[in-house]
């Protein structure tokens, strides 16, 4: 069986993805992406090439499977690709962001056409299947399972056995969706209230000189580590010391750092979005808070470091249920089933 894989491959979710496939296929399967580089001149010489690429495949042997990310990028590349079965997952709430202007416009018209043509759209949640129905995707072409998070990998640690001063992590792209700078601000006020905490900062991205240069500003250096892009082996290691999970993006899919997160024993205090609701009950087993707002940011990361002891049973919840709902061998077994079935279809 032929699988090609469109999307990029660097980015946590992909590499869940595809893992999945591999490990129910066997073997390897094939990937094609625009070269990531920080440079615009260079990212529109790769995307170039990359089109090249696509329309040489033409001339192949078509795939059996095509899977692609994002309707509004790789999912119509997908459409180019001669192929038996095509499978678009949807990476947020909608792809078609940011939702004004010309690039909404275009955005929800590349959404619509992909998901009129593609034979399965993947939502990680039932909050992601709106914006598909809207799109003019059929119900029956939706399949709505989270991938999963390998569980081997996420051990669960306690609270009661983190004992050091209180450690936040953050494990997004730093880029502008993701709103890092109101973390720094919200650790900020905390130190300002003689609150001790620190922060680290796990990821890469354009915004990482900025927001190191906000933390020296804002005079929290001392507070914040930044790490950069880590093996991927280290970072369950670093979630499982955290005694808090933060994510503050204007916009959420189905967050598979969130799962992460709770599969570690680190306590999720994330933006009020019908993403997160959908796990997160308010004051009980996490926080949710608005967007932009730094001052009640760092009020719930005190909120829960002055009373730790009270959320120990339902971080213990949040384990429990990742172990229930979102396991990565049993998830990825259906879903690569499910794409078995629809390739019989087109016998």
């Amino acid at each position: 069986m032929r699988i090609l894989f469109l999307g990029e491959t660097y980015r946590a979710d992909a590499k869940t993805w595809i893992e999945g496939i591999e490990l129910n296929l066997g073997k390897k399967i094939e990937t094609k992406e625009v070269a990531f580089t920080p440079q615009r001149w260079r990212r529109l010489l790769f995307f170039a090439r990359f089109l090249i690429e696509l329309f040489f495949m033409r001339f192949q042997k078509p795939y059996d499977l095509v899977l692609a990310e994002r309707a509004t990028s790789y999912g119509f590349f997908a459409l180019l690709v001669k192929a038996k079965v095509r499978v678009v997952a949807q990476q947020g709430i909608t792809d078609a962001f940011p939702e004004e202007g010309f690039t909404g416009i275009y955005k929800r018209y590349f959404q619509r056409k992909v998901y009129k043509k593609a034979d399965l759209v993947h939502a990680w949640g039932n909050v992601m299947t709106y914006a598909m129905l809207e799109s003019g995707a059929a119900p029956s072409k939706i399949m709505v399972l989270p991938k999963g998070i390998n569980l081997s990998h996420y051990k669960f640690r306690p609270q009661t056995q983190k004992e050091h001063e209180a450690i936040g992590i953050v494990t997004r792209s730093l880029s502008d969706i993701y709103r890092h700078e109101d973390i720094l601000k919200a650790f900020a006020i905390l130190k300002r209230r003689g609150v001790n905490a620190s922060c680290w900062i796990v990821g890469d991205g354009v915004l990482r000189t900025k927001l190191e240069d906000l933390s020296k500003e804002l005079e929290v250096e001392d507070r914040i580590r930044f790490f950069g892009r880590i093996d991927n082996k280290l970072l369950p290691e670093l979630l499982a010391e955290s005694n808090f999970y933060l994510a503050v993006p204007e916009t959420e899919g189905v967050s598979a750092s969130l799962f992460e997160a709770m599969a570690s024993g680190s306590f999720p205090i994330v933006t009020d979005l019908p993403a997160n609701r959908a796990f997160i009950r308010q004051g009980e087993n996490g926080f949710l808070v608005p967007v932009g707002q730094p001052e009640i940011l760092a009020s719930k990361i005190e909120e829960y470091i002055l009373n730790k002891d009270k959320y120990f049973d339902q971080v213990q919840l949040n384990r429990d249920f990742i172990e229930s709902k979102v396991s990565f061998e049993r998830n990825m077994k259906l879903i690569f089933e499910r794409y078995l079935q629809l390739l019989e279809k087109k016998k």
